[in-house]
Formats: C-alpha cells, sequence, structure tokens
C-alpha cells in the first residue's frame, strides 16, 4: 500500500485563509502522492457508467491509485520520482509543479498579489528542486530563488532581488493542535 499524503495551498491575508485548494474532501486540489486532485466530474460518470467501476472501486482509484502513484506508475512519493530515470516519473513531476504554478496564480489573484510564498512540511521542506521549479513558475510574480539558500537550511531563501519573500518553514501540526485546542479551552472557560 502507497502511503498517503496531501498537498494543498493557502492563500492567507493578515492571518485569516483567503481561498484555498482544499474542497469538501481530501480528494480535491492539488495532484497528491495517491489521491487525484481536481478532476473533471465527466471523468467520475465515464469511469461508474463505461468502465463499470463499482463505488467501492472508484473510491480505491481516487484515494489510493491516483496522483502520483497513478502519473507515474512508479510511486506516490516525490523523492522516489525525482531519483527515476523513468519518463513517467517526469511527467508526474511536471504535472505536480504545473499544478501548483497555476494554483499559485489563482491563489495570488484572490489576494491582489503576492508578498510572501511559504513552503512547509513533507515536499515543501524536503525537496529543494520542487522548491526551484514552482519559484519558477511563479517568477512572474516576482519570485526569485537564491540557489545556494534554496539548498540549505535556511529559512529566507528568496533572491535578495526578489520582490516576494519565499520561506521555508518546517511543519509543527501537533503543536499548531495543542495551540488550538488551548485557544478553545481560553475562549470556553473564559
Amino acid at each position: 500500500m502507497s502511503r498517503t499524503s496531501g498537498a494543498s495551498l493557502c492563500a492567507m491575508k493578515a492571518g485569516a485563509s483567503l481561498a484555498t485548494t482544499m474542497g469538501f474532501s481530501t480528494l480535491d486540489g492539488l495532484v497528491m502522492s495517491t489521491r487525484c486532485g481536481a478532476i473533471d466530474p465527466g471523468v467520475l460518470l465515464h469511469l461508474l457508467q463505461d468502465r463499470k467501476l463499482s463505488p467501492e472501486e472508484l473510491t480505491t482509484l481516487l484515494y489510493e491509485q491516483s496522483g502520483l502513484l497513478g502519473v507515474s506508475g512508479i510511486s506516490g512519493d516525490m523523492q522516489t520520482l525525482l531519483a527515476s530515470k523513468d519518463l513517467a516519473a517526469a511527467r508526474a513531476v511536471d504535472l505536480f509543479v504545473y499544478r501548483i504554478g497555476r494554483e499559485i496564480g489563482s491563489l495570488a489573484a484572490a489576494l491582489g498579489g503576492l508578498d510572501t510564498l511559504v513552503f512547509t512540511a513533507g515536499i515543501g521542506e524536503h525537496a529543494p528542486q520542487i522548491r526551484q521549479r514552482i519559484c519558477e513558475a511563479a517568477g512572474w510574480l516576482g519570485v526569485m530563488l537564491d540557489d545556494d539558500l534554496n539548498r540549505s537550511r535556511e529559512e529566507l531563501v528568496s533572491a535578495a532581488s526578489s520582490r516576494v519573500d519565499v520561506l521555508v518553514i518546517p511543519a509543527d501540526e501537533e503543536r499548531a493542535v495543542a495551540m488550538e485546542l488551548l485557544n478553545l479551552e481560553t475562549s470556553v472557560t473564559g
């Protein structure tokens, strides 16, 4: 069984989310490790009606056999795909970068511009090649990466001439959940 992991983007202004790539379920948005990301509903109808997939088979396909794994046929793990010489692995990586670049444009439009681009968690923290390609795709927004800083463990990795700050911030999801619970407890007992 492949490891499932998600990926998403969020446009934030003054600490509040204005727009996101996430949707109703964990399937929507970006292409992920084994999840499909945004998909044309006509594909789902085709799979149900013409390919005669059962709802259970379709669920397994969309959650566990799609995304980077489905496109590459090799793996849903980005490091494995980056190390592979297989053209299908390159296609999966290209699709991932393309979709993120496209969504950055959409979210920048929702914000009315972009002043900071933050990479975090999984691929965002551990794949400097992907950060580089994403920043190149967002170059039209004034995003410029410093190659040496990008390969380092620095937090600020943008070039001095970049109009947009590019940060790599380690994820600490457990701490974030604990802080939200403390805030909730404080507001309830307040």
